[in-house]
């Protein structure tokens, strides 16, 4: 029994590694990702729209905003978006952290609660979940408002990483086992054929290797996708017992939602941002200040904080010229995809792209069975 709770407890504690230094940056980027990219609605008009809304046409999910009786006025959507903003803006400067990320968590559930009671629900929850389970971190521990207070605990927590990976697992089963229920593993059938088809004659989703994909005309290809897409999503509910398996288990995501919106068009983007929270974060953290220090020469304690705002200014004018560009519209015209999407998704892929390229040319050496100096003496 004790055995078994010493794995338990190892499995929620020790599973991942957590710096004050590597959470307060990742705080600070997912503060800017939520702000420019995730921000539940889009704008005053869609807000404008909802309220007007006639009460017959008020079809919430399952939840809390069953208790309504149709949608609220106009003012009620602009309340809680000015929450939402003030809130992620606390959450930015790590000013009453765990409140301002709690109440940022929450104001996403009610926004997003309200806009999908018109009967369309996207599966975006992960948005309000992330500040939500990593205010329990303290991830205000470092480059914060917090931080400078008399007797704020700099402690951190690394259990909130293991609960997301276990929500994670538990989405990707739960996408998973129907598929299994609902025939994909049957040979006779090409199930990930039959979306495709779906999304592009159906939803007019053709950008960018649709077309292609459409016309390729593989069964044994089509096959192979059915079953490897109903094993990764299943498997993922294992990968969570190990933090090694499901880092690999979130490469091999990313690749799926590439590959998806490639052929499909769908982008998947609030996974990415729980995808994010499990980067190297203190590895990011230790190299940007040894590039800082290495441009500007400056190698005091405050190059610390200083190489922080810096990477946090270079992400906030990288973040409003792509969000700014992606709402003018001038690329991926009729389509479905924004082009942030596109570009934050094929970021990803190659982020992994030469993660696993430097892990197996390591692998490689490792194995190399020719040793440095040694050479085949000549017969005598």
């Amino acid at each position: 029994m004790k055995h078994s709770e010493k794995r338990f407890d190892h499995w929620i504690f020790k599973s991942f590694t957590v710096t004050a230094d590597g959470l307060g940056l990742l705080r600070i980027f997912t503060s800017l990702f939520i702000l420019f990219f995730l921000i539940p609605g889009q704008g005053s008009s869609h807000f404008v729209f909802l309220s007007e809304m006639p009460d017959d046409f008020f079809a919430p999910p399952p939840g809390p905003m069953m208790l309504l009786h149709g949608f609220p006025a106009y003012a009620v959507f602009q309340i809680l978006h000015t929450v939402l903003l003030f809130s992620l803006a606390g959450m930015l400067a790590g000013y009453y952290t765990k409140l301002a990320s709690v109440i940022a968590g929450i104001s996403i559930l009610l926004l997003q609660g309200l806009i999908f009671s018109i009967g369309k629900v996207n599966h975006e929850i992960l948005i309000a979940v992330v500040p939500i389970v990593m205010a329990f971190s303290n991830w205000g521990a470092a480059f914060s408002v917090d931080s400078t207070r008399k007797g704020f605990s700099h402690e951190v927590h690394s259990w909130p990483l293991s609960l997301l990976a276990l929500l994670i697992g538990f989405m990707m089963f739960t996408a998973g086992f129907p598929k299994i229920l609902g025939g994909w593993l049957d040979p006779a059938t090409q199930a990930a054929q039959g979306h495709m088809f779906n999304q592009f004659f159906v939803r007019e989703r053709d950008a960018l290797l649709a077309a292609w994909f459409v016309n390729f005309d593989n069964i044994v290809f089509w096959e192979l996708l059915d079953w490897a897409t109903v094993l990764f999503e299943v498997g993922f509910m294992v990968a969570v017992l190990s933090g090694k398996w499901f880092k690999w288990f979130l490469c091999l995501a990313v690749l799926f939602h590439f590959s998806t919106m490639m052929m499909l068009n769908i982008a998947f983007l609030p996974n990415f941002l729980v995808y994010a929270v499990f980067l190297n974060w203190t590895e990011i953290y230790d190299s940007n200040l040894r590039l800082y220090r290495r441009i500007t020469g400056k190698k005091g304690e405050k190059s610390k904080k200083r190489s922080v705002w810096v990477l946090s200014g270079v992400l906030l004018i990288l973040f409003s010229f792509l969000s700014y560009v992606s709402s003018k519209e001038l690329y991926l015209t009729g389509s479905d995809l924004m082009l942030h999407e596109v570009v934050v998704v094929s970021v990803a892929f190659l982020i992994v792209f030469i993660l696993a390229s430097l892990t197996l040319s390591q692998v490689i050496s490792r194995f190399d069975i020719i040793k440095p100096g040694s050479s085949q003496e000549s017969p005598k």
